[in-house]
C-alpha cells in the first residue's frame, strides 16, 4: 500500500552517563548502528554528561533525567516510562539494574524490560559496603526482568549459579567492537608516543581496585629500567597510584596519562597490552589492542577474559593476580608477536548488533503470543 510504513520498534535505552567506562562505549555504539529504520531509539540518562555524548547520532532521542544518584532517579524513570510508553526498556550497570528490576513490578506489562548485566555480580557484590544486601536484592528482584543480556558465559553461569536467575533468560552477547573505526584511528598520524628504546607496556581503564594498576606498579618495581609503563585512565585510585609510583621510585618507569579520546594510536604504538583487573565482564581493551595488533597479557581472574584470549594466538593468560607469573611472561615473549585476526571476526560490530535486534524481535514476539 502506498505511503504504509512499518511500525518501529520503540526502545528506551537507560545508562547513569555517558563518560568514558566500557558500558557507556557499548551503548554508544549500538546506538549508532542499529537500524534506526526499524527501531525508534531513545536513551535516558541519570546525568546527561560524558565524553561519549559527542558520539550520539542525531536520529537518538536523549532524555536528561537530571538526577545526581540512581537511587534519586526512582520517580523520574517511572515517569519516563509512562510517559514514552516504549516497548522495550534496555538498562545496563549494575545499581541502574537492580533499581530498575526492584520497580519493574509497578510498571506496564504489556513493555520488555531488558538488562544487560556489564560485571561478574558475585566478584562485585564481595568488593561492596553491604555484599549480603546486594546478594539479596539479586536473589530476590533480577528474575523480574524479562531477559538479561550477559557479555561472556562466565558471567551467565555466575548469575544461574549464585543468584538462581533461570539460564533460558539469559543470553550471552559480546560486545561490539568497531574494528574499522579503531584501525582508522589508531593510523591517524602521530608523534613517537614512547621512547622506543624501551619495552613500551601499556594499560587502560578506570582507575579503581577492580583494574588492579595496584598490582602492576608492584609489578613494575621488580622489572628493569627496560621496561617502561603507561597508563590510560582516570578514576577514584589516582592519588593512591601517584603515591605508590613515588614510594616505590618509579618516576622513571610508570607514567599516568589520564583519559585519552584516542587510546588507539597508544595501543598501536606500545609493545605489548597488559591488563592486570581482579575480575572483568568481557574486557573490551583487550579486543581493541587486538585490533591495533598488540599482544596482551592478562591476568585469568573471574570474569570472560579467557573467552577472549586464545594463548600464544593474540595474548596470553596468567595466573590470577600471580605476579611472578606475570612477570616471568613478560620477560619470555617477543613484543610486536603477530595476532591471528581472525579471532576477532565474532565481535565485529555488524555481527553484534545483529543479534542485538534478533534479540529485540524475539523477546517482543514471545510476549505478544
Amino acid at each position: 500500500m502506498a505511503g504504509y510504513r512499518l511500525k518501529k520498534t520503540k526502545i528506551l535505552f537507560i545508562v547513569p552517563s555517558m563518560r568514558g567506562g566500557g558500558a557507556e562505549r557499548v551503548i554508544s555504539t549500538l546506538l549508532q548502528h542499529i537500524d534506526k529504520n526499524k527501531f525508534d531509539l531513545n536513551l535516558a540518562l541519570i546525568t546527561k554528561e560524558g565524553k561519549f555524548l559527542d558520539n550520539i547520532p542525531n536520529h537518538v532521542n536523549i532524555i536528561d533525567l537530571d538526577a545526581k544518584r540512581v537511587r534519586k532517579s526512582i520517580f523520574k524513570i517511572i515517569k519516563t516510562i509512562n510517559s514514552l510508553k516504549p516497548d522495550i526498556v534496555f538498562s545496563t550497570l549494575g545499581h541502574l539494574n537492580l533499581l530498575i528490576s526492584i520497580i519493574r513490578p509497578f510498571l506496564s506489562k504489556k513493555i520488555i524490560f531488558i538488562g544487560r548485566e556489564s560485571n561478574t555480580v558475585s566478584v562485585i557484590n564481595k568488593q561492596s559496603k553491604y555484599p549480603k544486601l546486594f546478594d539479596f536484592l539479586y536473589n530476590n528482584f533480577y528474575n523480574n526482568f524479562d531477559h538479561i543480556v550477559a557479555q561472556a558465559q562466565y558471567m551467565k553461569k555466575d548469575l544461574v549459579e549464585n543468584y538462581q536467575i533461570k539460564s533460558e533468560k539469559i543470553t550471552v552477547i559480546n560486545n561490539p567492537i568497531d574494528f574499522g573505526n579503531i584501525k582508522k584511528l589508531s593510523n591517524i598520524p602521530s608523534k613517537e608516543l614512547f621512547d622506543k628504546s624501551k619495552i613500551n607496556l601499556l594499560a587502560v581503564g578506570r582507575l579503581s581496585h577492580q583494574k588492579g594498576f595496584d598490582t602492576l606498579l608492584e609489578i613494575m618495581k621488580e622489572l628493569d629500567e627496560k621496561y617502561f609503563l603507561s597508563i590510560l585512565g582516570q578514576g577514584p585510585d589516582e592519588e593512591k597510584l601517584k603515591l605508590t609510583i613515588k614510594e616505590f621510585n618509579l618516576e622513571s618507569k610508570v607514567k599516568l596519562l589520564g583519559f585519552q579520546d584516542n587510546p588507539y594510536i597508544y595501543m598501536k604504538q606500545a609493545d605489548i597490552f597488559v591488563l592486570s583487573s581482579r575480575f572483568e565482564g568481557l574486557p573490551n581493551v583487550v579486543l581493541e589492542a587486538n585490533a591495533c595488533g598488540t599482544i596482551v597479557i592478562a591476568f585469568n581472574c573471574p570474569g570472560g577474559t579467557n573467552e577472549i584470549i586464545l594463548d600464544g594466538e593474540n595474548g596470553y593468560l596468567v595466573d590470577c593476580q600471580d605476579k611472578n607469573d606475570f612477570i616471568k611472561k613478560l620477560q619470555q615473549i617477543p613484543s610486536r608477536k603477530e595476532i591471528n585476526q581472525n579471532i576477532l571476526n565474532n565481535y565485529e560490530v555488524s555481527q553484534i548488533v545483529k543479534e542485538y535486534e534478533n534479540l529485540f524481535k524475539k523477546t517482543l514476539k514471545g510476549k505478544n503470543k
